[in-house]
């Protein structure tokens, strides 16, 4: 996994529940109600040197499947 992708998973996520959050090598940089926005700033945050990690942080009671 990446090292934003592991940083994300070690996360206490409860103040993002419902957001979009975005990290650049394991580091927040943006987070947002609004995936355009998050998205942008994380682009932007991360410039060329490193890939975006932009995903939904879903209420403690959601599960996938």
């Amino acid at each position: 996994m990446s090292k934003s992708g592991d940083a994300f998973m070690k996360l206490d996520k409860t103040p993002y529940e419902g957001e979009f959050v975005g990290m650049c090598e394991g580091v927040i940089v943006a987070h947002s109600k609004s995936f355009d926005e998050v998205y942008d700033a994380t682009v932007k945050a991360c410039g060329s040197k490193y890939v975006p990690f932009v995903t939904q942080v879903l209420p403690a009671e959601c599960m996938l499947l």
